[in-house]
């Protein structure tokens, strides 16, 4: 699973890179901030997450865009043994493809779906109280997924608030996001 997911974001980053200078007006950038609240079983063990995340837009059409995202996020431990501290933290590395209703028109406040995969670079890292234990740290990379529902609010003269809830999946390590970002036409 982990081969599919570095290709494809290999594809979609090769893809994005080797787009003409000339659709510069189809391309946006933007960051935002996260807030992270883990679900299911991730829940037991781990607190509530943030972090920021950048995000590239290509417009392929009036209701398609392709997207790129990275960004920071950490998640610090819960329900820790007095003394104990831990911390997951990573870097996801996302590809997508956003969805507008065709009933919504540009400029308006614009409804989307987006769907992103790829993968999340993450280490964890855990401490005990001096002279009881010894830190133990580990890295890898999971496969990530993560639908999201959003709103684009037209804000000053091409820019657009972004707002989004969505579920990140991370090797069933679950957590529902939200997101409030800001994006420009490059």
């Amino acid at each position: 699973m982990k081969k599919i997911a570095v290709c494809a974001t290999m594809i979609a980053l090769v893809s994005l890179v080797s787009m003409s200078a000339s659709a510069q007006s189809q391309m946006s950038v933007g960051a935002g901030v996260d807030i992270m609240l883990p679900v299911g079983s991730f829940a037991d063990s781990w607190g509530t997450g943030f972090g920021g995340t950048a995000e590239f837009d290509y417009v392929l059409s009036p209701k398609f865009s392709v997207t790129g995202k990275t960004g920071y996020l950490t998640w610090s431990g819960s329900n820790l043994p007095t003394g104990w501290t831990a911390s997951y933290s990573g870097v996801p590395l996302l590809v997508g493809i956003k969805w507008y209703p065709s009933f919504i028109p540009k400029g308006a406040v614009r409804i989307y779906g987006h769907l992103e995969m790829g993968i999340m670079f993450g280490s964890l890292s855990t401490s005990g109280p001096a002279g009881r234990t010894y830190p133990f740290a580990s890295a890898g990379s999971d496969f990530t997924i993560v639908p999201s529902l959003g709103v684009e609010i037209p804000a000053g003269p091409n820019g657009a608030v972004d707002l989004s809830v969505r579920y990140f999946d991370i090797s069933r390590k679950g957590s529902i996001g939200f997101r409030a970002g800001y994006k420009l036409p490059i």
